[in-house]
């Protein structure tokens, strides 16, 4: 179950427009690296804590070079890790150079099996918590 709250958000590009009201969101905890290894650990098994730390840092260090390179990763039964880049618009093709380019966004999109899991999804309201 995803829990969410609501709140209001004006449009910025028209102050006289009412606001309108979102959900958001609400995130229970930060799982750790470390936490999700002896999760997967105690699910496992054939594969110790310490095999699964040294594949998922693998996976990390192979996943961070292929998009280093410009290549896009595609994980089975996950999805699809790409990057693209945050400029900022030039006059002309003429005049953008690579300072246009403000830094990365790594973006990933799930495969479809992925998305599924979360096609039945329940929502729960919660307090906001000001």
């Amino acid at each position: 179950m995803i829990k969410y709250h609501i709140f209001s958000l004006g449009n910025a590009s028209g102050r006289t427009t009412p606001k309108k009201a979102y959900a958001k969101c609400v995130t229970n905890e930060t799982m750790s690296h470390e936490d999700l290894v002896r999760e997967v650990a105690e699910h496992s098994r054939f594969f110790p804590h310490c095999m699964i730390k040294a594949v998922l840092t693998e996976v990390f260090n192979c996943l961070s070079k292929h998009l280093v390179q410009g290549d896009r990763v595609t994980l089975d039964d996950l999805g699809t890790f790409s990057v693209s880049l945050k400029c900022k618009g030039a006059a002309s093709e003429a005049s953008f150079s690579k300072k246009n380019i403000k830094g990365v966004h790594i973006v990933f999109t799930p495969c479809r099996k992925f998305k599924e899991k979360f096609a039945d999804m329940e929502f729960k309201m919660t307090p906001r918590i000001p």
